[in-house]
């Protein structure tokens, strides 16, 4: 069954059209700097799907003692997983008298307004993937298991990029998540040396965060205790659209990480007459989809 359409019309925004209002507030304050793209990779995809496998490489060598012969190994193939694009949409309609007799300009601004709309999308499906990163009910990795969890390698054995006791961001805290950053190993067990980057934290935060990156000494410790170089070496980011006040994250160079943003088809807007009715429609069109399909490069806390 076909959406019912909202038609504004004369009835519903007579502020608009009356001469007795000196100004209607609307909301027509400069959009903010976009955030996704300071984190994500973006690219497309050119098909209805993208579908990536995992595959393990060598170990180390083994000891081979005189005369005796050389062990082999092989790579080992590992899980696969598909995204598909969803869509996403947004109309509005608008009779040919409130278009006509709009004296304040607002009801030619639905483009611009699809348009914030849109942005905002784009947003809050990113940073989905820190939101829901603690669950597998949302969307998993290539390895079956939630962004932050403990993964399960290829070659055998664990490795966990999260706190398992949520805690607050403080120095011990966030120079164990430092910790697991240095310690992160690939499929067969051998460290990366991935270094983080770029601390995340909801605007709650931002003030710990700079407090701890920005400070010449240790701000936890009274004896001018010198802050340590990698903790002053991170940048921190304030994401405005993280669902948890407490939670936060480290994430590594984009080279290091998977946290993607696929575009299937990048916004369209539409506008169009009702020949019946004369309503003017308009229309925000977009298909992407955000995904990872690998785990590295990305630790969490879920905050206390």
């Amino acid at each position: 069954m076909p959406a019912s359409v909202s038609v504004m019309n004369t009835g519903a925004f007579a502020q608009l059209i009356s001469r007795d209002f000196t100004n209607v507030f609307f909301d027509n304050y400069t959009r903010q700097e976009t955030e996704y793209d300071k984190v994500a990779n973006v690219g497309s995809m050119d098909g209805a799907y993208i579908r990536e496998g995992q595959m393990a490489g060598l170990q180390a060598l083994q000891g081979l003692g005189e005369g005796e012969p050389v062990a082999y190994d092989s790579f080992i193939q590992g899980n696969e997983k598909t995204v598909m694009p969803s869509d996403f949409a947004l109309g509005v309609a608008i009779s040919r008298n409130m278009y006509d007799d709009d004296k304040t300009g607002y009801m030619k601004k639905a483009f611009a307004e699809l348009g914030k709309a849109a942005a905002y999308t784009r947003e809050l499906k990113f940073w989905d993937l820190f939101n829901a990163g603690f669950v597998t009910t949302s969307r998993v990795g290539v390895d079956g298991a939630a962004l932050f969890a403990s993964h399960t390698l290829v070659g055998g054995g664990t490795y966990s990029n999260y706190a398992s006791t949520s805690s607050s961001l403080s120095m011990t805290t966030l120079q164990a998540m430092c910790d697991r950053f240095e310690l992160l190993p690939n499929e067969r067990g051998i460290p990366l040396k991935i270094k983080p980057k770029l601390l995340i934290v909801p605007p709650q935060l931002r003030w710990k965060a700079e407090q701890l990156t920005k400070s010449e000494y240790n701000p936890e410790n009274a004896n001018n205790e010198p802050n340590y170089d990698q903790i002053k070496g991170l940048q921190f980011m304030v994401s405005h659209y993280l669902s948890s006040t407490t939670g936060w994250f480290l994430v590594g160079d984009k080279a290091d990480h998977d946290l993607r943003f696929i575009w299937r088809k990048q916004l369209q807007l539409q506008s169009t007459d009702d020949f019946d009715t004369r309503t003017a429609k308009f229309m925000a069109v977009m298909r992407l989809q955000t995904a990872f399909f690998g785990w590295r490069g990305v630790d969490g806390n879920a905050g206390a």
